[in-house]
This record gives structure tokens, C-alpha cells and sequence, in this order.
């Protein structure tokens, strides 16, 4: 019999209570890779996700043009998100400049 070693990770994370601050660090980190490939290398140092709540996340950024050109790609962003990471994973992106 072989066990997988996510199984034993999944099941490890749901007992101990973690489930959801685990998933939210995972979207966060899968937002600040989203953005780098949709819109390059630029926004690297100056838009970061902070924090997963309530299917809302939200993301600094250091300028308003920084956020305006994200929230043109919101919608591809969500998609991409929640194929990745289950459907309504994250519902919207609230940007905070």
C-alpha cells in the first residue's frame, strides 16, 4: 500500500486547524506570481497580496496606476485563482494604496 505524502500533509493540516490560514498564504503567494506573469516584471516590488478573508482578497499596492492596471485584470486573475485553487476560493480583489 502506498500513501502519498500530500494525503498525509492534507490530513495532518485538517487536524490541526490550520486549513484555512494555510490556504490563504497559498493564494497570497499564487496572487504575487499571477500578477508577475500577466502584467511582467514591473510589478514585482510594487503590489503584494496581505490577506485572505472572507473570500475578499486584499492587496497593496504602491501606486493608484499600479492598482488600476490590476483591477483591469481582476477578472482574469479570479479565474486563474480559482481553477488553481478550487471555484470561489477568493470571490474579489481589494486593492490598498
Amino acid at each position: 500500500m502506498v500513501i502519498h505524502i500530500k494525503n498525509i500533509l492534507d490530513k495532518n493540516i485538517r487536524e490541526a486547524g490550520i486549513k484555512q490560514p494555510v490556504t490563504a498564504a497559498i493564494i497570497c503567494d499564487e496572487f504575487n506570481k499571477l500578477a508577475i506573469e500577466i502584467i511582467g516584471e514591473k510589478i514585482r516590488d510594487k503590489a503584494k497580496a496581505l490577506y485572505l478573508k472572507n473570500r475578499t482578497l486584499t492587496v497593496a499596492v504602491l501606486s493608484s496606476v499600479i492598482g488600476q492596471e490590476l483591477k483591469l485584470h481582476e477578472k482574469e486573475i479570479l479565474e486563474k485563482l480559482n481553477k488553481k485553487l478550487g471555484d470561489n476560493a477568493v470571490d474579489r480583489i481589494r486593492f490598498f494604496v
